[in-house]
């Protein structure tokens, strides 16, 4: 017998046994040891970069990333928000309901900003009472992850309900948020995170979320948004 087919039957022997005491496997395939797999992972991806392709959204994505920093946060956008083009694809996805956009499009953010030195991501919340459906963060950062191969924390709330941060002047806005109007259903102490937004235009909201993050014991490596729209 071969090194390489003893070595085959030894890993294989390996990860059942973490398999009885960690029960774990492929949510796609049922593969063992692992809760999604190399070769499932990479065929979401591929099919998302097509499906992206097919809607032609693609187009719009450059390799120029914005890069903001907000006090507490590093913020890397995509795309442009005062594109037409941009506003378009956005506004479908967001107010047109084609939740169907948002894991394409995840997919093509992380491709656009490389690799993430985090190991977990956490999407926005949505404001309470919102009468959207999904939570497009959300959507957002699942195409995200499986580019990355990380792990989705959907672990986050609004603690009380605020008045539309589109509806507000700059300074109303920064008056408008707080940390303490997220909540964590989940321990995050330590964790090596990154947040996701759809937008960034003051930056409040993810300078809020950050420092809530960061008070619940996180650690923050940055922000990632779809777009950004300087007022």
């Amino acid at each position: 017998m071969s090194l390489s087919i003893l070595r085959g039957i030894i890993s294989r022997l390996w990860l059942y046994s973490l398999h009885l005491l960690w029960p774990v496997s492929c949510e796609v395939c049922g593969r063992i040891g692992t809760a999604l797999c190399d070769s499932c992972r990479h065929e979401m991806i591929r099919r998302e970069a097509e499906a992206s392709k097919a809607r032609g959204f693609y187009k719009i994505f450059t390799d120029d990333i914005i890069t903001r920093q907000l006090n507490n946060v590093t913020v890397y956008s995509a795309l442009y928000h005062h594109d037409p083009s941009v506003k378009k694809v956005i506004h479908n996805f967001k107010e047109e309901g084609r939740r169907d956009m948002g894991r394409p499009l995840g997919v093509c953010m992380a491709r656009a900003f490389g690799e993430t030195e985090a190991d977990y991501i956490i999407p926005a919340p949505l404001r309470m009472n919102s009468e959207r459906k999904y939570n497009q963060t959300r959507e957002l950062a699942e195409g995200m992850c499986d580019y990355w191969g990380v792990e989705l924390l959907d672990v986050s709330e609004r603690t009380r309900e605020r008045p539309h941060q589109m509806m507000l002047g700059a300074f109303d806005r920064k008056n408008n948020i707080a940390p303490d109007d997220f909540r964590f259903t989940e321990d995050i102490r330590g964790l090596r995170v990154a947040l996701v937004d759809d937008v960034c235009t003051t930056g409040y909201t993810l300078m809020a979320f950050a420092e809530a993050c960061r008070l619940a014991g996180a650690n923050v490596i940055c922000a990632y948004t779809l777009s950004s729209s300087h007022l």
